[in-house]
């Protein structure tokens, strides 16, 4: 029963993982609900998930219990599939479009500039 026990919380960790690695960097804030549904737990049992995977040092962040959310600043590199390797690529096209619009503007602003 021990084992079973021990298998069942490293598969919710996991899903954890899986529910971080497929927000943006900038969307790692997560309330317990959305933890919950993902991992499989009752939302008073996200807290606990959360704090096995820190002491784990699977990820490292905060819980606010009073908001009942969870903002996670990093996350350990780990093994990737063909899938997270696309999301990987998506989200570089992502960011290679936004930086070359960012780029523009700057452009177009030292332009204005010079000319004053």
């Amino acid at each position: 029963m021990k084992e079973m026990t021990y298998l069942d919380q490293k598969v919710r960790i996991l899903a954890f993982l899986e529910l971080l690695f497929n927000c943006g960097k900038d969307e790692r804030c997560l309330t317990f609900d959305q933890i919950a549904q993902r991992c499989v737990v009752q939302p008073n049992e996200v807290e606990m998930l959360v704090m096995k995977a820190m002491s784990l040092e699977l990820v490292r962040g905060s819980i606010d219990e009073v908001s009942a959310t969870v903002q996670i600043s990093w996350t350990m590199p780990r093994y990737l599939s063909k899938d997270h390797l696309q999301v990987l690529v998506s989200r570089l096209e992502e960011w290679d479009l936004k930086m070359d619009h960012i780029i523009r503007t700057v452009e177009v602003g030292a332009e204005e500039l010079l000319r004053e």
